[in-house]
């Protein structure tokens, strides 16, 4: 036994810190907190498919349910696991609040979509796992020959109140800003710049293609007063489909050019990740419990409440098989996200 007074205290101190830093780093996790994606259908629903899949996994490990939303600008204190929409992925990594994983932690990598992989790499670096994909698409009576041959929103330039858009809603107003910059420009991130600044055309094209009556309607409002029996489709996100009843059977989906160049749909991808500060064996957890909510057979059961669709579109390509089978509609849903010249919306 080494005689403990026989050595500098100096020496003794520096000892003691480093059998601590290794304690500290290499202790059992008890616990994890975790925040989803707060703007999900039914978040409540997702987190039970979690925390019962996770105590399959790791029945010793508590998690801890969060609330945190990447748009605020606040930092996601005491928080383990987050998620987050790619838009404001550059100010989470330079505020220091996410780090890198590593590629080979991503469990069935191959079955994800791989724009969306790429858009979450920076530097070389992969910033997370991507679990849903967003935009706005164009949902339409397939009845309707002019939107059934539309691929850019400038192809209907003839029309006008033809179709519900929420274009006078502040945040819808934003996202088709951010959206037309990124097709306009040809780029996967509106603020770089490049290419022919037409957005204020092509927003005064989509205020006379809306219904003014619901030019100031939000998401679920406009698929309602779609299925109403108002205008020919409208333009949100394929989750509104879950609204439709009466005309939901006539209705089909495509993605449609904010511009008039390419139609190369650009989409946002939320995904999960850990928070920086993360490491040893909490960080191997964190990996475990990414994995588990980025799961393809969760995102399926996540897809289907009460025996109706939600129409989710999701960053997994085997979560589309089961879904598919029981509602056609999700095999569009597919095609949409599968398409290779997708590319992720990135910056603000």
């Amino acid at each position: 036994m080494i005689a403990l007074r026989r050595i500098p205290a100096f020496v003794l101190s520096l000892l003691m810190l480093i059998l601590c830093a290794s304690c500290g780093s290499g202790r059992k996790a008890e616990s994890l907190t975790y925040a989803l994606f707060p703007y999900l259908p039914d978040v409540e629903y997702y987190q039970e498919l979690v925390e019962r899949r996770w105590a399959e996994i790791e029945p010793d490990i508590r998690l801890v349910r969060a609330d945190w939303d990447c748009y605020t600008g606040k930092a996601p204190e005491g928080i383990d696991v987050l998620m987050y929409d790619a838009v404001m992925q550059d100010a989470l990594i330079g505020s220091g609040w996410i780090r890198p994983i590593d590629k080979d932690d991503v469990r069935d990598a191959g079955d994800l979509f791989p724009f969306a992989v790429d858009g979450l790499t920076a530097d070389g670096r992969l910033y997370g796992i991507p679990v849903f994909l967003c935009g706005n698409f164009l949902i339409y009576d397939r009845g309707c020959d002019v939107l059934a041959k539309a691929e850019h929103i400038t192809d209907l330039a003839d029309e006008s109140e033809f179709l519900v858009i929420g274009s006078e809603d502040p945040e819808t107003r934003a996202e088709y800003v951010r959206e037309i910059r990124a097709d306009t420009a040809g780029d996967a991130d509106p603020a770089a710049g490049n290419g022919t600044d037409r957005t204020d055309a092509i927003l005064a094209l989509i205020d006379r293609l809306a219904i003014d009556a619901h030019a100031q309607d939000q998401p679920e409002q406009i698929a309602r007063a779609y299925d109403a029996g108002k205008g020919m489709g409208y333009i949100s996100f394929s989750e509104t489909m879950r609204f439709l009843e009466r005309r939901g059977p006539m209705t089909d989906i495509k993605s449609v050019s904010f511009g008039d160049g390419e139609n190369r749909p650009c989409m946002y991808v939320d995904a999960v990740s850990v928070t920086s500060g993360v490491d040893g064996q909490r960080y191997e957890k964190c990996i475990e419990l990414m994995n588990v909510i980025a799961e393809a057979d969760i995102l399926t059961s996540l897809s289907v409440q009460n025996g109706k669709p939600q129409y989710l579109l999701l960053a997994r390509k085997s979560a589309y098989a089961a879904l598919t089978e029981q509602f056609p509609l999700y095999g569009k849903l597919e095609e949409i996200a599968a398409n290779e010249r997708n590319c992720t919306i990135l910056g603000q």
